[in-house]
């Protein structure tokens, strides 16, 4: 009677068992995006990093536009044309100035096309192009490293 009484128990444990188990009701992951609104990853930063897909192609923009015309210069022209250029370009860049003394470059951006072109820094002062009052002598002597 006891052993039947332990069997009885058993089943009726392993019932139980089955009926106290709680299926997980809750998603692993909380993804209720769908379609084009679906993240990428899953992770929250990964998402807040996002880079939008023309944004690499607008920081080379200059720079593509710059080989496109010395390779059409160079089917027009020959090779001659865009070594000159490219020569022009590279003695304007090595032009010095006094350090106290701020370079906008005027030549560079003749070469280059950008004197034509009215752009945000040339509205809005930007950081690197605002002029600053320095003592030209404490300049020259750090520059020197006097």
């Amino acid at each position: 009677l006891v052993l039947c009484g332990r069997d009885i128990l058993q089943i009726n444990f392993n019932k139980m068992d089955a009926a106290i188990k709680v299926t997980p009701k809750m998603p692993s992951t909380f993804n209720e995006f769908s379609g084009h609104l679906e993240p990428r990853d899953e992770t929250c930063v990964a998402q807040l990093q996002a880079v939008h897909p023309l944004k690499q192609s607008e920081l080379n923009y200059n720079q593509h536009r710059h080989n496109l015309n010395m390779q059409m210069l160079r089917k027009h022209e020959g090779l001659a044309a865009p070594l000159k250029i490219a020569m022009e370009l590279k003695a304007v860049s090595k032009v010095g100035h006094l350090p106290f003394l701020p370079s906008t470059n005027v030549a560079r951006d003749v070469l280059t096309g950008h004197d034509e072109t009215v752009e945000f820094s040339d509205i809005f002062n930007l950081e690197e192009h605002q002029e600053l009052l320095r003592q030209p002598h404490a300049v020259m002597e750090k520059a020197l490293r006097m």
